[in-house]
């Protein structure tokens, strides 16, 4: 295909480029994610988010980073309910996504006049190293002390369809600017898939301030999975309740979870617009760009 039409979504300031592929050939997904998530050479985004026909749910969604690899994404999926909501694809209030961790309920639970509030059940969260996975000296890690560099990080290593390393840290050590060991941690050897990185404070037990570093992305100003990690982490370590307000730089996102079976996140989504993309136009040829 020469032209694609696609749409930029964004919830919680987690940016990404959707293609309504429903009537659409296949293509190399991987390889347009590469494209089209490129700042200044592409669309510029967290992510590519493909909305595609499905035989058990209403539709399926696939979510590649911008270095290609596939990933679950909790921000995504509201992303996509919203775009199905206002380009009439449905009317339902709830839609069931067949995504890469699962089948996922996601609800519009306000419309008209604002931004839609959107609720996405994000499945049981776990700390199994088995499940992250994670290869640590420990069947769950809560409160691990990760050795980067010879610089000990306490860290909870938990899944929630893509999984976290969490680290609870003062608020001004990692807002404006992400921690460089960022990336170490990333690519740490105990994580042989790789790990996000999800920097917390714990402001009251109803609030919590984060900042995440994505797996093939970098720093982002949110993330659904981050936020609901986070909650997870300082609630088993007794900081804070069942629910609590988690906010990154890009806005808030309102997290439940009982403290045992499936956590919920609900925030704002948005259509920001839509357009075009030049498929014979390939992006960046030249050197490889700095990293982040």
């Amino acid at each position: 295909m020469r032209n694609i039409p696609f749409t930029k979504v964004e919830a919680d300031g987690n940016n990404f480029v959707l293609i309504d592929a429903l009537r659409m050939p296949e293509l190399d997904w991987s390889a347009q994610a590469v494209r089209m998530c490129a700042h200044h050479f592409g669309v510029g985004a967290d992510g590519l988010l493909v909305l595609l026909p499905s035989h058990e749910a209403d539709f399926r969604l696939r979510m590649f980073n911008p270095d290609g690899t596939e990933d679950a994404c909790g921000n995504g999926l509201r992303c996509a309910a919203v775009y199905i909501r206002s380009v009439g694809l449905s009317t339902k209030p709830e839609l069931v996504f067949e995504a890469k961790d699962g089948l996922r309920h996601v609800e519009t639970v306000q419309g008209a006049g604002r931004s839609p509030i959107v609720k996405a059940n994000m499945g049981r969260p776990s700390l199994r190293s088995a499940d992250i996975p994670a290869n640590l000296d420990a069947d769950e890690a809560l409160d691990y002390p990760l050795d980067v560099g010879g610089q000990v990080y306490r860290m909870a290593a938990v899944l929630v369809g893509t999984p976290h390393a969490v680290i609870c840290a003062p608020l001004e050590s990692f807002w404006t600017t992400i921690p460089a060991a960022s990336r170490a941690i990333e690519v740490h050897r105990a994580f042989p898939e790789r790990i996000n990185v999800t920097w917390c404070s714990v402001e009251s037990p109803e609030s919590l301030q984060i900042r995440t570093w994505e797996r093939g992305v970098g720093p982002t100003l949110g993330c659904g999975s981050g936020a609901c990690a986070a909650l997870v982490a300082a609630h088993l370590r007794g900081l804070t309740g069942t629910h609590a307000r988690v906010t990154s730089p890009g806005g808030a996102i309102e997290v439940n979870w009982p403290g045992r079976g499936e956590i919920f996140m609900s925030g704002p989504a948005n259509v920001v617009f839509h357009g075009k993309w030049s498929n014979g136009v390939s992006g960046h040829r030249g050197r490889s760009l700095p990293e982040p």
